[in-house]
């Protein structure tokens, strides 16, 4: 039996059950008499319901129920609310919330809608009946480019929502920041694009639900991140009933990356039918259904400014976005557009003043909803792609440029011009140290090796700031069991990202217990009264925040009781490394000594009864911390076919204290590899004409492979530590694809600088290359 510290690369405890079959996914759950649904969805982007004929499909031996929108409408179930911190337009009113019911119900607004819901025997029978239903559809004019969603005579996605536009936003000083650039020596303007792409996470979205006839309880098994929110919105706005009625389960998940942490239709509908049939329903989606009916994440397109002065002084910065949101708000409706790009605009970069304004725009698409970063790497990718234009177009060098305008670490704690608490860190030192890694001085001989073999060699630096975000308060309870094991229960959650280590491994750090006693439960309503679940990089800086005021807890019921063992004051005893100690008497004895006591009532104080330590906490962040960091990559295109290689990549992450040094590594590893992925290949496209996806399987959207993902160096900068919790932990589970597009563009366009190459867009694609390789020659 061991016991572990915070820092230690303590292995995964559930890699084990994970990768030899033992983990335990929602379609791995098959209850008795379990039916299956499917879902019936648009075939059009936009298009008035004018019948639905489900008379061949109702017929068809084995289909139980089908439900309509209509039929939902009657039930007086109510519509799934957006739960947005950014609800007001400029001038103060507020957005415009269509809305979003679990189906359909006289228009459809984005091809893949759910229409209508049947259950039968079996997934077969099910989807016979599916193509048995005949829905008359009256086709609409369809709009999916956001900035002609904002034009005049475009489509009206919703007939009472002038120019499509849900929210104008604003943050900072307007005033300011114009008068910085007219005082300014130059003014650098860029357009960027950020693409439209989807989670894709291994396990597709799937649910298997219950109905209790005798207490009207319901049962849900979800692959989601976030079982108490969900539960809540399901129960309390759809519905109407407390939410104490649903036991919302997530079993082992297999990836988020934010696209399971939506309040989707289909939980409510496959409650619904298990009620309706008085017996449990599953639904697992097919992975082309995911590419239609999983949030999408990005599609923002800005113009970006920068005043500097000759010295290649920042002075302000100016950023105007058309973000698209889909044809609904969904669950956090236009915040990743406006305040989640908002907040950390500028990045490490000292500015007088920033301003930021963005709309929010519906189209006929899938609707957007927080995908890994939600607003920080949008942020990132604008400001590095200024920096390096204004680099480039003012003849100055981007690594001396990016050096000079560094916040300095003595200048922190501060508050950004957006109004972001940044209390921490020692950019100018990352930097330094991150260009140090990347080897500059041997740069030269492999631009030439690359030029030998016929390629052309680029570098580009990011330096980034960000921030946590989610549900700023969350549980931990720990019980102890008379046989030595421990039940820790936490209200976040993983989904196959470490907390089953993690999460152990503080407690063991913090009480001096065995690790491999500890019993690690999340996800389940019945574990914990509250949770945030996961996203916004929160669980260690809150879930372990909990677990560390949880251990408090109990030392203090503790010390009670090795005074008692010890014949001594409790007001004597102190802890460290495990050992309760007075010393007065240099008499000591072990945490473990101590839990066993716990359960014999003969060596109990008299005031304390058996199972006296098990102890619970809530911690609630006050404000959200800021991770921090700089990544450096080297590239290699060969300008024949425009193929791009990313050949080195550097890291140098500032996340406060590291807990576990191989599960921040895999958090990096997973961040950047998205990041290059929507930087080279990712791209979720709709039709313009049509609204048809056309990137809607695995063999239209590219995803990189495990070779295409290069070795990376990381190192971490621990002497900066928050002291917004506990832990003083900054969140590392998004910082990984906020400066990995830019930095993989900004690579692109130094290797081909030679060849006049000064813009392209994501994902910069082979073809792209070879075709701007080819315009730009005289």
């Amino acid at each position: 039996m061991t016991t572990v510290e915070i820092g230690q690369a303590l292995k995964r405890s559930e890699d084990f059950r994970l990768l030899t079959g033992k983990g335990k996914y929602v379609d791995d759950i098959s209850l008795d008499g379990e039916a299956r649904a499917v879902i019936l969805r648009s075939p059009h982007a936009h298009a008035r319901i004018v019948e639905i004929d489900r008379a061949a499909a109702a017929a068809l031996d084995g289909v139980h129920l089908i439900v309509t929108g209509q039929d939902w409408l009657a039930e007086g179930f109510g519509p799934i609310p957006t739960r947005s911190a950014v609800n007001k337009n400029k001038d103060g009113s507020p957005l415009s919330e269509p809305p979003r019911h679990c189906l359909a119900i006289d228009r459809v607004r984005y091809v893949g809608e759910a229409v209508a819901l049947i259950v039968a025997d079996s997934e077969k029978i099910a989807r016979d009946a599916l193509e048995l239903i005949d829905v008359t559809y009256e086709e609409l004019p369809a709009v999916t480019d956001p900035r002609k969603a904002l034009a005049d005579g475009a489509p009206r996605i919703w007939d009472d929502i002038p120019n499509n536009l849900c929210v104008d936003f604003e943050l900072g000083d307007e005033a300011a920041t114009k008068a910085a650039f007219e005082a300014a020596d130059h003014v650098i303007s860029l357009d960027v694009e950020n693409n439209r792409v989807t989670g894709v996470p291994i396990e597709p979205r799937g649910l298997v639900g219950t109905y209790d006839a005798e207490t009207d309880t319901y049962l849900l098994y979800n692959s989601t991140q976030n079982v108490h929110a969900i539960r809540k919105t399901i129960a309390e706005d759809i519905f109407k009933i407390s939410a104490d009625k649903i036991h919302h389960i997530a079993p082992d998940v297999g990836g988020g990356f934010g696209a399971k942490n939506s309040v989707y239709p289909e939980p409510a509908l496959v409650l619904y039918a298990a009620k309706q049939l008085q017996r449990p329903v599953k639904w697992i989606a097919e992975r082309s259904e995911s590419f239609l009916a999983d949030t999408h994440g990005r599609n923002q397109s800005s113009k970006v400014q920068l005043a500097l002065d000759s010295d290649g002084t920042f002075r302000a910065l100016r950023t105007d976005t058309v973000g698209d949101i889909g044809a609904y708000c969904w669950t956090i409706g236009p915040f990743t557009p406006t305040g989640g790009s908002a907040r950390t605009q500028g990045g490490p970069y000292a500015f007088e003043t920033m301003y930021y304004s963005s709309r929010a725009v519906f189209t006929n698409t899938m609707p957007m909803d927080p995908y890994r970063g939600a607003g920080r790497p949008e942020g990132t990718y604008q400001i590095e792609r200024i920096v390096e234009a204004a680099a480039s177009q003012l003849g100055l060098d981007p690594v001396a440029l990016r050096r000079k305008n560094l916040i300095p670490a003595e200048k922190l704690p501060m508050k950004s011009p957006m109004g972001l608490d940044i209390d921490s860190g020692n950019f100018p030192e990352v930097f330094e140290r991150t260009l140090a890694l990347s080897d500059r001085d041997g740069y030269s001989e492999r631009v030439a090796a690359s030029k030998a073999a016929g390629r052309a060699r680029g570098f580009a630096i990011a330096p980034y700031l960000e921030c946590t975000g989610g549900g700023p308060k969350e549980f931990a309870g720990i019980q102890f069991a008379a046989d030595g094991t421990i039940t820790l229960s936490v209200g976040s959650q993983g989904t196959g990202t470490g907390h089953e280590t993690a999460m152990p491994q503080i407690l063991s750090a913090k009480l001096g217990l065995p690790v491999e006693k500890i019993r690690y439960r999340q996800g389940d309503t019945d574990a914990t009264p509250l949770g945030g679940g996961h996203g916004g990089s929160r669980c260690l800086e809150v879930g372990g925040g909990a677990v560390v005021r949880a251990t408090e807890a109990v030392i203090d019921k503790a010390k009670a009781i090795a005074a008692h063992l010890l014949n001594s004051q409790a007001d004597d005893i102190s802890f460290a490394d495990g050992q309760f100690s007075d010393a007065k008497t240099n008499q000591s004895t072990p945490m473990e000594e101590v839990v066993r006591a716990s359960f014999e009532t003969g060596r109990l104080p008299q005031d304390m009864e058996p199972g006296c330590l098990d102890s619970d906490a809530i911690f609630e962040r006050g404000i959200i911390s800021c991770p921090n960091g700089c990544h450096a990559a080297e590239v290699e295109v060969d300008p024949e076919t425009g193929a791009v290689a990313v050949a080195n990549y550097w890291i140098v992450d500032d996340f406060g204290t590291i807990i576990n040094p191989l599960l921040a590594d895999g958090q990096v590893m997973g961040g950047v590899a998205q990041g290059i992925g929507q930087a080279l290949y990712e791209d979720a496209v709709y039709d313009e004409d049509t609204g048809q996806l056309l990137a809607g399987s695995l063999m239209d959207y590219a995803l990189p492979r495990a070779d295409l993902i290069p070795n990376m160096v990381i190192r971490y900068y621990e002497d900066a530590p928050t002291a917004k919790n506990p832990l003083g932990v900054k969140g590392a589970g998004e910082a990984g694809c906020c400066p990995a597009p830019p930095v993989i563009v900004n690579a692109i366009l130094n290797a081909l600088k030679p060849y006049g190459v000064t813009d392209l867009s994501m994902p910069v694609t082979s073809e792209k290359v070879w075709q701007a390789i080819h315009d730009a020659k005289p």
